[in-house]
């Protein structure tokens, strides 16, 4: 990993700074900027705008990163893009994710598309998608994760976060605490920047969620919107459609066309596969990309919503150094096994380590409450995780597989 514009700089130059040539929502945040950025584009097209959007990491296949309306980039034409500037590599070294990033830019521009939206890679500040020409930036919030490079409070975090935005820009932010909407506040006072608290709405109240939507009552400052349905799972989509209606209530002053209907109609028809996804069929299972602690705390809380600890099975495998936090200690009282799993992504932790780790949860967690705790198993890859897990798997049971983007690909191989 390589952080710094320099050379995407460079490279964006060598080939006419395509990223200039349409305007673009710029979406960084610890979690859930892929269903802000998938809700956000879906009201664009909703909307009758073309739409690029660009997501990073992708689930199974490259071409997931790159989509224009919601069709992927065809295999042919990536490879011709990716051709062109492998001509410009030797002169001006890029990182896999500057390649792709500047490859998107390039189909966005040669497609003509209206407006685009980007996800930021990692952090905000150094991140390659920093460079495109962002008329709305958004934080979707704040967690600790990726601190060896962006530091090791949700503050600093933030304030890498912040490098996304620019001068006379809107900045959306949806922060779930007064000190970093604060700092958030305070900065682009300085910088001359329009900031939006995604949660200065006048009423919001939760009123379902079931195992394929969400639906809420909202009305921001705009517009009330009665009840909102989202086609994806859990509270916190809440949040992350809250943040896109926000973000999309600014589109509409550059684009009309972005009004109550389209967005009402792109949030119900947005969705991402990997969040909180329910399978058809019976036993229920459910894969979900969450790999911190934040993130995997709300999956859990999910999957509580939707069945009793005593019907609920986790398996995950994370990559490695990631802080977990309270997950093993909720995760042990919410669930009656839980698999840890040794990928076979470069970098993964294994299954042993991460399994003691629940194991010492599951101690405490039965000193504590002077209950049983989850039973905790290991193994060596994801076939034989799923072996273990279908031996005693009810047809009423939910099977929660969780931990990376890596850990959703592999098990799906299985599935």
């Amino acid at each position: 990993m390589k952080l710094g514009l320099e050379n995407i700089t460079d490279l964006l130059r060598s080939i006419g700074d395509p990223q200039l040539a349409v305007p673009s929502v710029l979406v960084a945040g610890t979690n859930g900027k892929g269903s802000v950025t998938t809700c956000v584009s879906s009201i664009l097209r909703q909307a009758g705008l073309k739409t690029g959007s660009f997501y990073s990491p992708h689930l199974f296949r490259i071409n997931e990163r790159i989509r224009i309306d919601g069709e992927e980039i065809p295999s042919a034409v990536l490879d011709s893009i990716l051709g062109e500037l492998r001509e410009y590599y030797d002169d001006t070294p890029f990182t896999f994710f500057e390649g792709v990033t500047a490859a998107a830019a390039i189909h966005f521009m040669r497609e003509n598309v209206d407006v685009s939206v980007f996800e930021v890679g990692l952090g905000g500040r150094l991140d390659a998608t920093r460079l495109v020409n962002a008329i709305i930036t958004v934080i979707t919030g704040i967690s600790k994760d990726h601190m060896q490079h962006l530091g090791q409070s949700r503050k600093k975090i933030l304030r890498e976060k912040l490098g996304i935005a620019r001068r006379g820009v809107p900045l959306v932010t949806n922060l779930d605490s007064n000190n970093l909407s604060g700092q958030a506040r305070d900065w682009c006072s300085e910088e001359g920047i329009p900031w939006v608290d995604a949660r200065s709405w006048r009423r919001r109240r939760l009123r379902s969620t079931g195992i394929s939507s969400t639906d809420f009552f909202l009305e921001t400052k705009l517009r009330d919107y009665g009840v909102v349905s989202t086609g994806m799972t859990g509270r916190v989509q809440m949040e992350n459609a809250t943040t896109a209606i926000r973000c999309a209530e600014i589109m509409g002053g550059h684009f009309p066309s972005v009004d109550r209907d389209a967005i009402l109609k792109g949030v119900k028809k947005a969705f991402l596969p990997g969040r909180f996804q329910v399978l058809p069929g019976k036993p229920r299972i459910v894969l979900d990309v969450s790999h911190n602690e934040e993130s995997l705390l709300a999956a859990l809380s999910t999957l509580n919503h939707i069945a009793p600890a005593s019907r609920c099975v986790i398996l995950i495998g994370l990559m490695a150094r990631k802080e977990l936090g309270r997950f093993p200690s909720v995760a042990v009282g919410s669930s009656r096994r839980i698999v840890a799993v040794t990928l076979e992504s470069e970098g993964g932790a294994v299954g042993e380590d991460l399994a003691e780790e629940f194991r010492k949860a599951g101690e405490a967690f039965s000193r504590d409450h002077g209950e049983s705790p989850a039973e905790v198993l290991k193994a060596g890859g994801m076939r034989a995780a799923l072996d273990i897990v279908r031996n005693d798997l009810g047809e009423d049971d939910v099977l929660l597989i969780t931990g990376s983007h890596h850990t959703v690909e592999e098990a799906a191989r299985f599935l």
